[in-house]
């Protein structure tokens, strides 16, 4: 196995402007390393040989540019599934699934990186909690659906309010100008970093806007928005009169689905819901 990682080292720093050493060390000592002790129970030479396939396209990645360090500070469905996923859950199908199981990894991890940032955001989110690799497609499958497909109810003349704290992801972060992604997905801007500086995005931070509103992080999202001059929502002018917590919007915006609004002097995002 040492002369394989020799040899595969060697093709990858010929064939790859952007190779990282460092990076290939440390994914060679950490993943593959547990990788390598979760294959060693079954067939020697089966389990080998998905190993090195396992190998061989986790250098490919780091070539391409699809695996991070960890001092990148983002994340990508590529990193977890090479990092994380396949050591911990590969291991665990019967062999004759495993390579099957490889293949469907990479393209679903290669086709993704071409995918909006936040739909990267919502599949690492939610696929950091699989406890298996079966049916994977489908389960994501799933997510993608009702992330991106309109929900099922509009806002009506019921609703209800959630409050978001986006302190939790990033400290600093002052929300300003918002704007909706998908039907259900909204990216909101710090007013304060609205702007990319020192090679770096613009602060933002995505919020999927399900019953109970889930964060997504960082959106890398460097479109530049203009102040909003519609009027706010009905949902959102009633939610003003009867919640001391709702002081004067910063920003609204609404859909036929979900109304949200920052507010001046807080970090919190209001969101309206279909009750």
């Amino acid at each position: 196995m040492s002369t394989f990682v020799e040899d595969l080292e060697k093709e990858a720093r010929g064939r790859f402007v952007r190779w990282d050493p460092a990076l290939w060390s440390a994914f060679l000592n950490g993943p593959g390393a547990r990788m390598g002790r979760g294959l060693a129970s079954g067939d020697a030479s089966a389990g080998e040989e998905v190993l090195r396939n396992y190998l061989r396209l986790g250098a490919e990645g780091i070539g391409l540019g699809y695996l991070y360090p960890l001092s990148a500070g983002r994340v990508n469905f590529f990193t977890l599934a090479w990092s994380e996923l396949l050591p911990r859950l590969l291991p665990e199908l019967k062999q004759a699934e495993q390579a099957p199981a490889l293949a469907r990894m990479w393209n679903l991890g290669e086709n993704l990186e071409s995918a909006p940032p936040w739909v990267q955001r919502l599949f690492c989110r939610l696929g950091s909690s699989l406890s298996s690799l079966e049916d994977l497609e489908g389960h994501l499958h799933t997510i993608a659906n009702e992330a991106m497909e309109p929900p099922s109810q509009t806002l009506g003349d019921t609703s209800t309010a959630q409050w978001v704290d986006l302190s939790q992801e990033d400290a600093r972060f002052m929300p300003g100008e918002l704007h909706f992604l998908a039907p259900a997905v909204v990216c909101v801007h710090d007013r304060h970093r609205a702007t990319a500086a020192g090679g770096r995005d613009a602060a933002t931070q995505g919020v999927w806007l399900v019953k109970k509103p889930m964060l997504l992080g960082p959106m890398g999202c460097n479109e530049r928005l203009e102040p909003s001059t519609g009027k706010p929502s009905k949902a959102l002018t009633s939610l003003a009169q009867r919640d001391p917590r709702a002081g004067d919007w910063y920003s609204t915006q609404h859909n036929e689905w979900r109304a949200v609004a920052t507010m001046h002097t807080s970090q919190w995002l209001a969101v309206i819901l279909p009750a």
